[in-house]
């Protein structure tokens, strides 16, 4: 049997195929969430007009948008319009551009203040993902690039903001226990970081004291926002040298009044 005789399959190899290119139906969806978000209610054969898209195709991608909440279609009229879960998805961007442009000068002032690296963070699966953040001048300082994650339990953000969400949430994290220990300082059981989460709320604020870096040490508190729920934290971090035990009391006033003073610009009643 020669090479030739030998059949070659047909299609792409498998994996051959441009994992980063866009999927054809979610594209399609998408633009017709976008041409509906411009009007007041539209019909399905103005839609395919539109979008030079087949009726059966577009009517598909509009049950699928419709099952989960995307958009709905009128009885009276079969138009089709925006659903209340685009709205809620939507709405999401203005809440963090308004967390971020109500901290920046505050956390400006914190690091003014206190003479530390100040920072802003939210928790996200159980991680701190670090959004904004403002330096020390010092040249020995603590760096979390905004985009940046870290573990929850070994981070003055991520006890703080955990110390105060709700039980079913903590039970959530704590599925994980006990976590990674980073340095002899980190808090790894359940129990431990219960006891702490007391400390927390009676404190205002939360301490990692070399729990993440030997030689480093946090400072969080959290942020509510108007349905006074814990949104985010902010906190200052820097060297033991700066940071000593002398100086905690002080610097923790100073991290849990900042986080008050963003929760009350954010419409929160109650803060810690």
């Amino acid at each position: 049997m020669t090479t030739d005789s030998i059949k070659k399959p047909r299609g792409r190899p498998r994996g051959a195929a441009n994992e980063n290119a866009p999927s054809k139906a979610l594209d399609k969806g998408l633009s017709a969430l976008r041409k509906i978000a411009e009007t007041d209610g539209t019909s399905l054969n103005d839609l395919s007009i539109d979008l030079d898209m087949p009726l059966g195709t577009l009517h598909r991608l509009l049950l699928t948008l419709e099952s989960h909440g995307f958009v709905r279609q009128s009885k009276s009229d079969a138009t089709w319009s925006i659903g209340i879960e685009a709205f809620r998805v939507g709405s999401a961007f203005p809440r963090a551009a308004k967390l971020l442009s109500i901290a920046r000068p505050i956390l400006k002032d914190l690091s003014n203040l206190t003479g530390e690296t100040a920072n802003l963070g939210v928790m996200d699966i159980g991680e701190v993902i670090f959004i904004a953040q403002h330096e020390t001048h010092h040249a020995i300082r603590a760096f979390f690039r905004p985009g940046s994650r870290s573990s929850w339990h070994s981070s003055g953000i991520g006890k703080a903001i955990a110390a105060y969400i709700a039980i079913t949430d903590q039970n959530t994290l704590f599925d994980k226990a006990p976590f990674e220990q980073f340095t002899q300082h980190t808090l790894v059981q359940k129990k431990e970081l219960l006891e702490e989460f007391n400390r927390i709320r009676a404190l205002g604020y939360a301490v990692d004291k070399e729990e993440r870096f030997i030689g480093m040490r946090c400072i969080g508190a959290p942020v509510f926002n108007s349905a006074n729920q814990v949104v985010a934290g902010i906190s200052i971090s820097g060297p033991v040298a700066r940071m000593d035990d002398q100086s905690i009391a002080d610097l923790g006033k100073a991290t849990a009044k900042c986080g008050q003073d963003i929760s009350r610009l954010l419409g929160a009643t109650v803060v810690n």
